[in-house]
């Protein structure tokens, strides 16, 4: 108690001694010190370095912890980073004033080593005062100058001393405090990063295992508060990680020595703007992290924002291209003990200080997932900048993202156990289109929950056709927000648009229900037709929620549950006043005409299909539609199914919505003969109402596909009839899974491509763009011989001009890759023959007869290729590439630099004729000053070994030796 004493009134006299010790000497100045702690006088620390505030509430600070060091205490280093020495010497053992306030407590118990006190004050003189220690032995006091490396940074005043032990040692006091301030200094290296000058890893956990324990001190005993700090009254503690993305890649392309001076400019910039109360330090290679007392989730949200806008400014070059590098921020925060489960709470502080900052980082990397789906979707600036910051607690809400798309209508989304995910959650899907308004794909419920990723279960779409992709965002439905109020009072738009909607609207309800809860309470529910009656609540669910995605600015649109206007039993659209008095329908009657809903009609579909034999499954997929779209195809479906068949008395075929824009029909019993006039006659009719529609048909059996897969092949079907001139009507045939395979191939799907491909073929051996296709797909492989193969049995099949141009440059193409040269030119002329105007054709013939030696042969061809480009000015000037090669080979520089100089104006971006051009200067001895400028355009465009081998050659012409060993080891490295 006596110690705690002491301490306090220390405080008091550090912030009375401003004004006293300006004009008196040290011994009048501790004399005022101790009147002013007397009477309570309120003041502060006169030359505090950098206007740094006292610790909290007064109190002296027990333990330096690790804060920070003032920027203007850092000295200068080199800007381009590439020469600096980041050892552990490097100016960190200098001290300044704002240590000794930071380190006052190690300062007194290593001069307790020596004499005792019972308190002691600090202050910083602003005239000179003595360099000798001055004992005031009457008082019991000691003054104690604080001298390092010849400069005086302090005093210290020591009450309670006893004489008879600090008189002997007077003499060398001197050197007792230059070792104690050694031991500072040491203390400080060793708690501080060397590169950026913030505190260490370390040093921050040590600081946070405090403040927790101080929060749960509170927490266990809240009737003390005496024993904490002021400011610890809010009983929380954030943690903010700061994270550049890509600095594994600026590693791999600038180097560790740029990496390092970037990390630099960033904690400068971080510094610049953290209050005087927030604790930064390094974390990681390329990770900050900020410890705010005291503060909830809306302020840990300002302050990254903050940081992140300022470091973000920083925008270094590179030391060897010359252009800006740009760096992806992101960041994550959590809060203790809000962000902490009850369990937890019981472990001890060295689990806990880790756990949150674990938390922290789970943030951030959601952060830059969700930034980055952000960024690729074309996203403004706002919503992008938002995006880069994720409170933990916010994982759950909006942070989750969908990975990737697995078979059986399942996916893998972000969302683990460590964002808290748990089986059976329900997430609604959004899109990410590239500069769209996000769209309401659907619902999916987890199933399988792992660590960091979780497996879910697609419940319902709404537009089955409108799949969930890789990149798409996820927004928890069910469950209500976990947030803290300055969070959700301060930060609006962290939201998705239309999730908070979403999120505040409860799940479907019956459409009676819907009405009552949507209409007044004086206006009067109405019935809905019978043909609506069974409609499955996902469908529901899917329209209400495509309703809030396009139209989110009426609260109205959102709640209603009826997709289109209800249909009669002959096909007609209800009247509102017809609708009233249609609650008494016969249940009959009902059954006669239902439309199912999208899951119902899956149920129904997969009972109904085990029945018979054969059947087909057809999709009408209405483009750019009204709400009633599907109420007028339903009538004139019904209107011609009646035209068909006359006089039969079968019951009506199964009929429902797939999707908020398509409906599905099932047709037991027949082949697809029997309906594509049906349905071809079906879309002219539509086209005839205004509305664009398209059918896939696909009948079963078909080579090797289940029942149950048929959905999947009527969509094939609808695919390759948006492809056709009305009325677009497509079988899933051997050209339905054509396209559906060049869609897979397009997405990267190689294998799944390969597989579709041969199914065509088993569909019809004849189809000689699945041929084609199989072969590129092998030559994508690097199966060369088999891709020849497949390319000549498609020549077998008799193919159209156009196809066969496009047969004979692969065949020699892979000719070529295969070292035949004979074959490849063969090949290469056939195209031409089939096709004068093809340039690639041209363009590999004279390539073929430059790599032979016959260069007039080849510039003949390059003109052709030239010529070619000029009908047609929107082309790039390869063929003017080649020529100006060929031309510089037979020592005509002029004319290749005019060549090269014309494709980049075709092309300002061509890095190969940047580095052509850049080796003509320097072969023709020319300013090197202009290749070392082409030069390192090119390497920024494209990183080729050839670029950084060029560069180094300008460099090495311009006597810059050291900038070109650079660049031949970033040739090496690649």
């Amino acid at each position: 108690m006596a110690q705690h004493t002491a301490r306090k009134k220390a405080g008091a006299d550090r912030k009375t001694a401003a004004r006293s010790a300006a004009e008196q000497d040290p011994r009048n100045a501790a004399n005022s010190v101790e009147a002013a702690a007397a009477q309570g006088v309120p003041s502060s620390v006169p030359e505090a370095a950098s206007g740094r505030a006292g610790a909290p509430g007064g109190a002296a600070y027990p333990e330096w912890a690790g804060r920070l060091e003032d920027s203007r205490d850092v000295p200068a280093r080199d800007g381009a980073g590439q020469g600096c020495d980041y050892s552990g010497q490097r100016d960190l053992r200098e001290l300044a004033r704002e240590d000794l306030m930071e380190m006052e407590g190690l300062l007194c118990r290593q001069l307790a080593a020596f004499f005792s006190f019972s308190g002691h004050a600090l202050y910083f003189p602003r005239n000179q005062a003595s360099d000798e220690p001055q004992l005031l032995a009457r008082e019991r006091k000691l003054l104690l100058p604080l001298i390092w490396k010849e400069q005086l940074l302090g005093m210290v005043m020591l009450h309670g001393v006893r004489a008879r032990e600090v008189r002997p040692l007077l003499e060398i006091l001197p050197a007792i405090t230059g070792l104690i301030l050694e031991n500072l200094a040491r203390a400080k290296a060793v708690r501080t990063d060397a590169v950026t000058s913030l505190v260490t890893e370390e040093s921050l956990f040590a600081r946070m295992e405090g403040e927790a324990e101080r929060v749960r001190a509170h927490l266990e005993e809240p009737s003390a508060p005496e024993g904490l700090a002021a400011p610890m009254h809010r009983m929380c503690m954030g943690i903010v990680l700061l994270r550049m993305n890509n600095g594994p890649d600026v590693v791999r392309r600038h180097g560790f020595a740029f990496a390092e001076n970037f990390m630099r400019r960033f904690a400068d910039a971080c510094r610049s703007v953290l209050p005087s109360d927030v604790l930064a330090a390094r974390v990681g290679r390329h990770e900050l992290a900020l410890l705010l007392s005291a503060s909830g989730r809306g302020a840990c949200h300002k302050l990254a924002r903050a940081v992140l806008a300022r470091m973000e400014a920083e925008r270094p070059a590179s030391p060897l291209t010359r252009q800006v590098v740009h760096a992806r921020l992101c960041a994550g925060h959590a809060l203790y003990p809000q962000d902490m489960q009850g369990a937890e709470m019981g472990l001890g502080m060295y689990e806990q200080a880790r756990l949150l900052m674990a938390r922290a980082r789970l943030a951030a990397d959601v952060a830059g997932q969700t930034a980055a789906a952000a960024e690729a979707a074309g996203a403004d600036g706002t919503r992008a900048g938002e995006s880069r910051i994720m409170p933990f607690a916010r994982i759950l809400q909006e942070g989750g993202l969908v990975l990737e798309s697995l078979p059986l209508g399942r996916l893998r989304i972000s969302l683990g156990r460590q964002a808290k995910a748990r089986e059976g959650m329900r997430f609604a899907v959004w899109s990410a289109d590239a500069g769209q308004k996000p769209r309401y794909k659907g619902e999916v419920v987890l199933l399988r929950v792992g660590d960091r990723d979780s497996v879910a279960e697609i419940l319902h779409l709404a537009d089955a056709a409108l799949l969930p992709m890789p990149g798409d965002s996820l927004a928890l439905l069910g469950q209500s927000p976990v947030l803290s109020p300055d969070l959700d009072g301060h930060d609006p738009s962290l939201s998705i648009p239309g999730v908070q909607e979403a999120l505040l609207t409860p799940p479907a309800a019956p459409a009676r229900q819907v009405q009552e809860r949507g209409e007044p309470a004086d206006t009067p529910a109405i019935p809905r037709a019978p043909v609506l009656a069974q409609a499955a609540p996902c469908a529901a669910a899917a329209s209400e929620h495509s309703g809030a995605a396009g139209n989110s600015e009426n609260p109205q649109a959102q709640v209603r549950a009826v997709p289109f206007p209800a249909v009669a039993a002959d096909g007609s659209t209800v009247p509102d006043a017809e609708q009233k008095d249609g609650a008494n329908t016969s249940s009959a009657e009902s059954s006669r005409c239902d439309l199912c809903g999208h899951g119902d009609f899956l149920n129904r579909f997969a009972h109904e299909s085990e029945r018979c034999a054969r059947f087909v499954l057809a999709i009408v997929r209405l483009e750019n539609a009204e709400d009633h779209a599907p109420a007028t195809a339903l009538r004139l479906w019904r209107k011609l199914l009646r035209k068909l068949a006359p006089d039969t008395e079968q019951a009506e075929p199964l009929a429902g919505l797939y999707g908020s824009n398509s409906l599905i029909f099932f047709h037991p019993g027949v082949e697809t003969p029997d309906v594509a006039g049906l349905y071809e006659s079906l879309c002219a009719d539509l086209k005839n109402e205004g509305f664009d529609a398209a059918a896939g048909l696909a009948a079963f059996p078909f080579l090797q596909y289940r029942k149950a897969e048929m959905p999947d092949c009527a969509l094939k079907a609808l695919e390759y009839a948006l492809l056709l001139p009305p009325p677009r009507v497509g079988i899933c045939n051997s050209l339905a899974l054509n396209i559906s395979a060049d869609r897979r191939y397009s997405l990267g799907d190689v294998f799944g491509a390969l597989e579709e491909y041969k199914l065509a073929l088993l569909a019809d051996k004849a189809n000689v763009m699945a041929w084609n296709s199989l072969g590129v797909c092998m030559a994508a492989l690097g199966r060369g011989h088999e891709a020849r193969r497949y390319f000549l049995e498609a020549l077998r099949h008799n193919p159209d001009a156009g196809a066969a141009k496009q047969i004979y440059y692969n065949l020699g193409n892979i000719c070529q890759s295969l070292g035949e040269r004979r074959a490849a030119a063969r090949y290469y002329r056939q195209c031409v023959k089939a096709a004068p105007d093809h340039l690639f054709a041209h363009i590999r013939l004279g390539q073929l007869c430059e790599q032979g030696g016959r260069r007039a042969d080849a510039r003949r061809y390059y003109e052709l290729a030239a010529a070619i480009e000029d009908a047609s000015p929107g082309r790039p000037g390869v063929a003017r590439r080649h020529l100006a090669r060929v031309a510089a080979r037979q020592r005509r520089g002029g004319e290749a630099r005019e060549l090269l100089h014309e494709a980049l104006l075709r092309n300002p971006q061509d890095a190969a004729s940047m580095l052509l051009l850049a080796n003509i200067y320097l072969d023709g001895n020319e300013d090197p000053a202009v290749a070392e400028l082409l030069a390192r355009k090119s390497a920024g465009l494209h990183d080729r070994p050839e670029a950084w081998q060029t560069l180094a050659r300008a460099l090495r012409a311009l006597d810059r030796e050291d900038e070109a060993r650079l660049a031949e080891a970033r040739a090496v490295l690649g």
